[in-house]
C-alpha cells in the first residue's frame, strides 16, 4: 500500500496550470479594463456635442457599444503574436525611460 502514491505520476507543467493560466489571462483583463474606460470616455465626450438628455443618453450608449465592440472584434480576430507586438509597442512609450538611455 505504502507504494500506491509512487505509481500515480506527478501533475504535468501544461498549459491548464493554475499560474499559468492566471498569467494568460493578465494581459487580456488590462486591454478590456483599458479598453472598456476609453470606450466609456469616448461615449461621454460624444455624448457632450449632442442637445437634449434623451439623445445623450443615446449617443452615449451606442458610441460606447461600438467603441468596445470594435476593441472586443480586434482582440479576437488579430492573431496572438500581432496583438503582443501592438500591446509591448504601446507599453513601451508609457514606460518612463531608464537613466542608462538618457
Amino acid at each position: 500500500m505504502g507504494d500506491r502514491a509512487e505509481e500515480i505520476p506527478p501533475r504535468a507543467e501544461g498549459p491548464l496550470a493554475p499560474g499559468t493560466t492566471l498569467s494568460a489571462a493578465v494581459p487580456l483583463a488590462l486591454f478590456s479594463m483599458t479598453t472598456g474606460v476609453f470606450a466609456v470616455a469616448a461615449g461621454a465626450l460624444a455624448a457632450l456635442l449632442v442637445p437634449g438628455s434623451m439623445a445623450r443618453a443615446l449617443v452615449w450608449a451606442v458610441v460606447t457599444i461600438v467603441a468596445a465592440a470594435g476593441a472586443g472584434l480586434w482582440w479576437g480576430i488579430t492573431p496572438v503574436t500581432e496583438r503582443l507586438r501592438v500591446l509591448d509597442r504601446a507599453a513601451a512609450a508609457v514606460r518612463p525611460r531608464s537613466s542608462q538611455t538618457r
